[in-house]
């Protein structure tokens, strides 16, 4: 064979010699050609043999190798998938361990539920003990109070003759006290009409000399306040000088900048459009580059190749053998994948079968879930109606021993006060001996006093002339001192905003000038980069050529795994969703089960509070304005919020919210809404009609369905008073949950 192909190429080398342009006319080289031909017929059928069988090995290379990378590549994206596959089959048997755990969970929580319900009865029992206690308690303090007021009534009818004595005694005592009192009386009045008219003499003097002081400093405080506002009107006036000078500035200043962009946005337009052209004359070159360089390396590699047949075709046939053997073990491979596809079949029906049978367990679970959350609502309104009779039971019981502590108080009080009596009816007649002495040194010190009262309103009426002199004077100059210091504020306020509004137009007129400088920059830049383009753009379309090549394979056995794969996919999307779906479920039952244990750990909520702590006034606004009721009387389970008026829902149950707003020294109208979740609710107002409709109320009450984490809250318009009566209230409870 190695000999063959040398002897054909050295004539081959030969012919090609004599084929030289060797002689002057064509003629001589076409007889020579033709005698050539003659002499050696053999060899170039021989040759044509040879070039045609290299032609069909290479056609036939070519397809193997084709054959074989489409094996190969089917091959890896049948292992991609089967991986993907495992790992999705993988993640379904998680879901199913996961759900399997849930049900476990959810099983020991039911368990935890039954044991609740247990202990509620539990409960139930012993507060039915403690109700029965109660009762016998009642019944015996019952007895004990009326013992009691048999014994108030027999002290009661001796206290009433006690009275009768002590009455004759006290009138007695009351007529000498009284002649006491009105001589007392007109001797403390004249006391205090000399102590007041020192005070207010002195008082006068003080004022007088003040006066002056402040008229002193007044004056010159006038003086300095004249002086800054001619000076700040003159700032006034160069403050706006300087504004309309930049004020023209900045409208040149935008006029250029409004033109430079526009050039801007057009260059800019201009350029983006070239620089598409651009991209694409780039990437067409780019192709033809590549597309040239491979075929001068192919060129070359077919003169290589052309040099190395002979050893190709040897190897050839063992390539071929090999690619046989490949196609032997893709065949195993693609076997052994069918295998895993049906394996994965297998696991995903056993996976679907699982979901199935949880299905049924939920079912089961939702049953006695069902029945587990009956019995807890029943225990829990039997739990209600005995607490309310315990409750009943005790306020009964604590208003019998309030009664019966305030009978032994009255018996107690009752003898003390018959045994003070006795006391006083001695010292009453005492007192009226003494009173009569203090009688006549009295009328004495009165008349003493009355002269004295005489002369210091003289003196009195001199000093509050010369007050209401000066004080008029005082008023004239704190007139005109208002006056300055509000012309002083106006300009200073005035100033205030000019300089503001100068250093803005100082701010924009710097900004446009820097935005007019980087515009002209980005023009300069722009237009050469638009002649570079331009000049890459000519060179470019002159070079630029269009050839596409199209190559399509398609295999059958890829289609096929590709449509059992699918298949799959549907089957495993249908079963993540059965598994999406019963976790849904679950958290449902889950919230549910949460909710019945929050409505038996909240308990009992129940709030009320008042406007105000201390004090007392309006509440006034012109929009409506969420109030904050400050002082709490009772907030059991803290479920309302003093400092920002809200009460948040613990447990999804029925409420009951009650308002009250006072309407007080105003002549404005009130309106209170109740809101839940930022929504009205009820509303209730009073309309101011005439002034003498001084004081009004105004209430509203509401049962609402809440969730968990809803708000209630009063907004108010107009005016709203509350004092120490605690006249505005905003109260609720918890009927019942739900």
């Amino acid at each position: 064979m190695k000999t063959c192909s040398v002897f054909l190429l050295v004539l081959i080398f030969c012919h090609l010699c004599r084929a030289q342009p060797q002689s002057s006319d064509d003629d001589t080289a076409q007889t020579q050609r033709a005698a050539t031909e003659a002499a050696e017929p053999d060899v170039w059928v021989e040759l044509r043999n040879l070039r045609d069988m290299v032609v069909e090995q290479k056609v036939e290379l070519r397809y193997l190798t084709a054959r074989v990378t489409a094996a190969e590549s089917t091959v890896e994206v049948l292992e991609i998938k089967n991986t993907a596959m495992e790992a999705r089959m993988t993640a379904a048997e998680s879901l199913a361990e996961e759900l399997q755990l849930e049900n476990d969970a959810m099983e020991a929580r039911m368990t935890a539920a039954e044991s609740v319900a247990e202990e509620l009865q539990m409960e139930n029992d012993v507060q039915a003990a403690d109700l029965l206690v109660a009762q016998q308690k009642l019944s015996t303090l019952q007895q004990q109070l009326t013992v009691g007021e048999n014994n108030v009534a027999e002290l009661e009818k001796q206290q009433e003759a006690m009275e009768a004595r002590m009455t004759a005694a006290e009138r007695v005592a009351e007529e000498l006290q009284l002649e006491n009192d009105v001589q007392a009386t007109d001797l403390a009045v004249a006391q205090q009409k000399l102590s007041t008219l020192q005070q207010r003499l002195t008082v006068g003097e003080n004022n007088v000399a003040e006066l002056e002081k402040q008229q002193e400093v007044q004056a010159a405080d006038l003086a300095v306040a004249q002086q800054k506002l001619s000076t700040l009107q003159q700032q006034l006036t160069v403050g706006e000088n300087n504004v309309a000078e930049l004020e023209k500035q900045q409208e040149a200043m935008e006029a250029r900048m409004t033109a430079a962009e526009s050039v801007a946005e057009e260059l800019q337009l201009e350029n983006d459009v070239q620089a598409a052209d651009l991209l694409v004359a780039q990437q067409k070159l780019s192709t033809l580059q590549q597309r040239l360089t491979v075929g001068e390396n192919n060129v070359a590699e077919l003169e290589k190749q052309q040099e190395v047949m002979e050893a190709r075709m040897t190897a050839a046939e063992s390539v071929a053998e090999e690619l046989q053997m490949e196609n032997d073990v893709q065949a195993a491979d693609l076997l052994v994948a069918q295998q895993k596809l049906s394996t994965l079949q297998q696991r995903l029906t056993v996976g679907e079968n699982n979901v199935a049978e949880l299905e049924k367990q939920q079912e089961a679970m939702e049953a006695r879930m069902t029945a587990a959350e009956r019995v807890a609502e029943e225990l829990q309104l039997e739990n209600d109606v005995q607490a309310t009779d315990l409750a009943v039971a005790q306020q009964k019981l604590s208003t019998l021993q309030q009664r019966l502590t305030v009978g032994e108080n009255n018996v107690a009080e009752l003898e003390k006060q018959q045994e003070a009596m006795e006391a006083r009816m001695t010292a009453a007649e005492r007192v009226a001996e003494e009173l009569q002495l203090e009688n006549d040194v009295q009328a004495a010190d009165l008349a003493v006093a009355q002269q004295k009262l005489s002369t210091l309103q003289q003196q009195l009426t001199v000093g509050e002339n010369n007050v209401a002199e000066l004080e008029k004077q005082q008023e004239a100059m704190e007139a005109r001192m208002t006056a300055a210091e509000s012309v002083a504020e106006e300009l200073q306020m005035e100033n205030d905003v000019q300089a503001a509004d100068l250093l803005v137009a100082q701010q924009k007129l710097s900004t446009l000038q820097q935005r007019l400088t980087v515009g002209e920059n980005n023009v300069a830049e722009l237009e050469k980069q638009q002649e570079a383009m331009e000049a890459r753009m000519t060179a470019a379309e002159s070079v630029a050529e269009e050839l596409q090549l199209e190559n399509d394979v398609q295999a059958a056995d890829l289609l096929v795994a590709q449509q059992k794969l699918s298949t799959l996919q549907q089957r495993l999307t249908v079963g993540e969703n059965n598994v999406a779906e019963l976790e849904k479920q679950q958290e449902g039952q889950d919230a549910a089960l949460q909710e019945l244990q929050n409505s038996n750990k909240v308990g009992k909520v129940a709030f009320s509070a008042s406007l105000l702590t201390s004090g007392e006034g309006n509440t006034a606004s012109s929009e409506y304005l969420r109030l904050t009721f400050k002082n709490v009387f009772t907030n059991i389970g803290n479920h309302y919020n003093p400092n920002t008026g809200y009460f948040t829902a613990p447990v999804r149950g029925v409420y009951f919210f009650r308002f009250t707003g006072h309407v007080a020294h105003s002549d404005h109208n009130m309106i209170m809404t109740l809101v839940k979740n930022g929504r009205l609710m009820v509303t209730a107002a009073d309309r101011y009609t005439t002034s003498t409709d001084l004081e009004d109320n105004a209430s509203n009450g509401v049962v609402l369905q809440l969730e968990v984490g809803d708000t209630v809250s009063v907004e108010m318009y107009g005016k709203v008073w509350d004092d120490q009566h605690r006249r505005t209230t905003f109260s609720g409870f918890l009927l019942f949950p739900s």
